[in-house]
């Protein structure tokens, strides 16, 4: 039967790339992914404002399917509205669909917490201007962003950014500040997962990308614990 250890619902922005395709690279036997997509256009506030309000509609779906627990994704969305909206967010899916619910920035500074990193260098595909907002929010819970570096891709086309961009983001970051504690790679459409543990190996330092930090999170809540290895610290001490 599918999904017979968990059903994970998962609300994307936009469309599925590589989120499906890496979701099942990293979980154990016996997860499935619900998936439902907002369909928004792009990296502004109106296409944001659409997105965000698709999501009661997109999580009643996700809870007719039976989901044990739902992952809302969607960084920019959420640190667009300020701090405390993540919270409004979670509650409202929580209690439309009684089942427990994370959105991407929290789950991802609560992998940063688990690892203790408080110091964090910033790395991701979005255009330059989105990162003040994700360095308030941040900022707001308690992080400090001592190094960004966003590698600009087009909206349509985040899934053409290489490996070797990424990597090469990382150990610029962290050249920046040499004294960071960690990175966070938010965005699940570039390719973080395939490099993440030889940024850990390499740079000495650990590294939260978007998707293995939901599903930390999700297996986290759901008492799964099968240690995984292969795609960085975080998972590999579940």
């Amino acid at each position: 039967m599918f999904g017979w250890r968990a059903r994970i619902g998962y609300l994307c922005p936009s469309v599925f790339e590589m989120i499906a395709y890496d979701f099942y690279r990293i979980v154990p036997p016996g997860i499935g992914m619900i998936g439902v997509t907002c369909m928004i256009d792009g990296w502004q506030d109106e296409a944001y404002r659409t997105g965000l309000a698709r999501i009661k509609e997109c999580a009643l779906e996700l809870s007719r399917r039976k989901c044990d627990f739902i992952i809302h994704a969607g960084v920019p969305l959420v640190v667009s509205q300020g701090n405390g909206y993540e919270a409004e967010v979670i509650k409202t899916i929580e209690t439309l669909t009684s089942t427990p619910a994370t959105t991407s920035i929290v789950a991802g500074m609560e992998a940063l917490k688990a690892l203790s990193v408080r110091r964090i260098g910033l790395v991701n595909p979005y255009p330059s201007e989105l990162n003040a907002a994700v360095m308030a929010f941040m900022k707001g819970h308690g992080f400090e962003i001592v190094a960004v570096v966003s590698l600009g891709a087009d909206f349509t086309r985040i899934g053409d950014v290489s490996e070797a961009d990424v990597y090469a983001a990382a150990k610029k970051a962290v050249s920046q500040s040499p004294d960071l504690e960690g990175l966070y790679l938010p965005c699940p459409q570039f390719p973080a997962l395939d490099v993440i543990d030889a940024i850990e190996c390499d740079l000495g330092i650990p590294a939260v990308g978007h998707l293995s930090s939901e599903i930390w999170m999700a297996l986290k809540v759901l008492k799964i614990r099968n240690p995984i290895p292969g795609f960085g610290k975080l998972l590999s001490m579940m």
